[in-house]
């Protein structure tokens, strides 16, 4: 199995983790009392959706787009790291953006060195 089909693989599944973890805590483990359940699940996987969907396509820009993307579930993460009741959504949410955002770039670092022994 090459390295390409790897840093992939790694890539969609941990994406696929962080959109069910997101949907799962925001709607059944700790819903927010003043709005409804489902809108901070929306509002937080709608960009992992449209990254996910593109994943598909397997391209090279793909995947530079959801390293710049993780950078601010990275963020989101840590500022859930300060408020006590949601250290273990901070410490998810960022461990599986860095694991998506290193996949990423590596992926990305490997097609260009492909592409340039080619030439």
């Amino acid at each position: 199995m090459s390295k390409l089909i790897i840093y992939e693989y790694i890539t969609y599944i941990c994406l696929i983790l962080l959109i069910i973890f997101i949907a799962v805590w925001n709607s059944i483990i700790d819903p927010s009392e003043n709005i409804p359940r489902i809108l901070p699940t929306i509002i937080y996987n709608i960009p992992l959706l449209v990254v996910m969907n593109k994943l598909k396509k397997n391209k090279f820009s793909t995947y530079i787009m959801t390293s710049y993307v993780m950078l601010l579930y990275f963020v989101v993460g840590v500022g859930n790291l300060a408020v006590e009741n949601t250290k273990f959504l901070g410490t998810t949410i960022t461990i599986l953006s860095l694991i998506i955002f290193i996949s990423s770039i590596f992926y990305v670092r490997e097609k260009k060195s492909k592409i340039n022994n080619i030439r």
